[in-house]
Formats: C-alpha cells, structure tokens, sequence
C-alpha cells in the first residue's frame, strides 16, 4: 500500500512540475501580446517590427523543439528539462531590461529556444507515466497550465492598469528559477541511449525515427496538424488585443476578450482532454475544427463585446484545446529511444507554424488588408488541420 501511494505522488508531482513549466510558457507566450502597445512605443517599433518580437521567439522554439528533443534522447530528460528553464527564466527576464532593439530580438530567441526544448522533453516525461486509459486525463492536467499562464498575464494588465511591461517579463523570467533545484530532486532519468557508434542497431537515426518502415505515415499528417493548428492559435494570442482594439474595443474591454479566451482555453484543455480519452481521434478533430472555424469567422466579423466574448471563449477551448490534444497524442506515435526525437520533430514544425502565423498577420495589416484578410488566410487552414488529424485516426486504437 505504502509503495502504490509513494508511486502515486511521484507521479502528482511530475505533473505539478509539468503543470508549471507549461504555465510559464503560457506566461510567456500571452506576454508580448498584452505588453505589445508599451514595446512598441519604447523601441518604436511598427506592426512589421513587432511581428518580428511575437516570431522570434517562437523562432527560438523551433530550433529548441528539434534540438532538445533530440538532445533530451541521448542526456536524459532530467538534464535537458533544467537547462531548459534556466535558458528560458534568464532570457525573459533580459527582454525586460534590453538596451536596444537588437538585444530585445536576441533575448525573445533565446526564451523561445529554452521554452522550445523544454516542451517535448516535458510532454515525454508525462507520457511515460500514461497509459491509453489515463493519456487525456494527465496530458490535460499538465497541458492546462499554459492557458492559466497567459490567464495570469491578462489578469495582471486588468489588475494593475498602469503595471509596465517590463514587469510582467521580469515576473517571467524570474520565477520559473525556482523550480530547478525541485526538478533535480522530483525528476528521474530514464535510460540514455548510449552514443558509441552513431550506426548501432540500437540507436535510430533522425530519418528513422520519423519516416523509415511507413512511419512517414504518422509523421507527416502529424507534422501539418501541428503547422496549421499553432498557427492559428498563435495569431490569436500574439494579435487578437490589437485587432480588437483596431475593430473598436477600449483596451479594457480587449484584454477582458483576452481573459475569457484564455479561460476558454482551460475549459478546453480540460474538457477536450477527458473527450480524448472517449472518443475517436476523427471524432475530436470533427470537434476541435467545426468550433475553430466558427470562433475565428465571429472574431473577426464583429465588434459587438458580448459576440466577441462569447467567441473568444470558444477560441480558446478549440485552438489551445486543440493544441494540447497534439501534444498529448504524439508520443503514441513514436517508440523507444527516439520518442522525444519524434515529439519534438513535431512540435518544431507547430513552432514554424506559429512563426508564421504572426508574420503572416503583421504583412497583411501592413499591407492594409485588415481582419478580413486574416480571416482569408486563416479558414483554410484550419480545413488542412482537419483533414491531417483525421487521418491519424487509424493509429489510435480509440
């Protein structure tokens, strides 16, 4: 009995670790968009130049995704996850002291770079403690603290309305140190993969891990839900204050659409995590992408608050629901030692699509083409995402 409930809070508090990591990451990604007015005006920077400061970082997570995960194959999840978040908490915390535009850019790449490698590493750690029975249930309790993350931020610019930017990155970046050393006495390494020859049978190379024996099967359909989905998702939470407040709305009023479509987001973490645990994967992409679609055509149609709301809600269940649906399937596409290689392969690829997502968003408002553009350019890809994860399907036994 003593040895099922030690085995039991060993698992609590790998999710409670989990849990925090993704809400720092939620912090840092709804940051930029709620700070987005007070650092353009202190680096007098245009809506091209600000996309820049919204993809660089998600830059920063592509390479970390890809690389961490793979690093995080060979010197344990342990190691990589800590250095994660010390990368992470340090460049956050120097993006609010920045001299000048350039060491601004540099230090959103290196937080996205250390976020980025946290991410697969992280997702890893709890899917080995998941079974098919449970997968939804435990992805969904670490995944979660994203939204309450970004929750957070936006709930501090409603708070405090003259609490300056730099304030919110130091928060950041400084308080996600803490739980470094928690992580060096919570977290086990699993086995390593012993690198003495780079061609032993017991070590798979990248292009194994993701295509050899039909596997291109699952890593390509995987890799464009990925794309598409947080591409999406990150034009909202980068853009949608701005774009409100372009569409009409008082500040107060776009942060509160904010707000909601964060709690839209744990609402969907939640609710679509236990749904994963009872339905078929088609089931929930018919689901996630009917409300997508719906939420994005009401957000950039109207400027009636209680419409907005109603569809920033749903925004945020459908396009962050979505996203940690991704992240909590992928692993079951991928086996032994190259796990986390696979993972990160595809959350890498989620990352060049939030990249572009808010590039594509300031090129368009540059180009004075307005929500309506945003609109054009978004609903198609939100029919790809579709039809990518329908057709994982076959590979999930639910």
């Amino acid at each position: 009995m003593l040895k099922i409930n030690s085995e039991k809070l060993r698992k609590t508090l790998i999710v409670f670790l989990c849990f925090w990591v993704a809400f720092f990451e939620g912090f840092d990604l709804q940051a930029p968009g709620i700070a987005a007015q007070g650092i353009a005006a202190s680096y007098a920077l245009d809506q091209v130049q600000m996309g820049y400061v919204f993809s660089l970082g998600v830059f920063g997570m592509l390479f970390g995704a890809f690389f961490g995960g793979r690093l995080a194959d060979y010197l344990g999840q342990k190691k990589v996850l800590m250095l994660s978040i010390a990368i992470f908490g340090v460049f956050m915390a120097l993006t609010a002291v920045a001299p000048n535009v350039e060491t601004l850019y540099l230090a959103r790449f290196f937080t996205g770079l250390g976020l980025g490698a946290a991410m697969p590493t992280m997702i890893s750690v709890v899917g080995d403690e998941a079974t098919e029975e449970n997968r939804g249930k435990l992805n969904s309790l670490m995944y979660c603290g994203l939204p309450v993350g970004a929750i957070s931020v936006a709930g501090l610019a409603i708070l405090f309305k003259d609490i300056s930017w730099q304030t919110l990155f130091l928060i950041g970046g400084l308080t996600p140190l803490v739980l470094i050393p928690l992580m060096a006495v919570i977290l086990k390494d699993k086995q390593k993969v012993q690198v003495r020859d780079a061609s032993a049978e017991n070590v798979p190379n990248m292009v194994e891990v993701l295509f050899q024996q039909a596997q291109y099967k699952k890593t390509l359909p995987l890799w464009v839900g990925f794309f598409f989905t947080l591409m999406i998702n990150y034009i909202l939470i980068s853009w949608l204050p701005n774009l409100l407040m372009q569409q009409g709305l008082e500040r107060q009023q776009a942060f509160m659409v904010m707000l909601m479509f964060q709690v839209g987001a744990v609402v969907g973490t939640l609710g679509l995590g236990y749904l994963l645990d009872r339905l078929k994967l088609w089931q929930m992409a018919v689901i996630i992408y009917t409300g997508l679609f719906i939420a994005l055509s009401l957000l950039f149609t109207t400027n009636v608050v209680a419409v907005l709301i109603i569809a920033g809600v749903m925004g945020g269940i459908f396009s962050t629901g979505g996203q940690s649906i991704l992240y909590g399937i992928s692993p079951i596409f991928y086996q032994g030692a190259g796990k986390v290689t696979g993972v990160g392969s595809a959350i890498s690829l989620g990352r060049l699509g939030a990249m572009t997502g808010p590039l594509l968003t300031g090129k368009i408002l540059a180009l004075g083409l307005g929500t309506t553009g945003i609109l054009m350019a978004s609903l198609p890809s939100v029919v790809v995402a579709a039809v990518a994860v329908t057709a994982l399907s076959r590979y999930k036994s639910k």
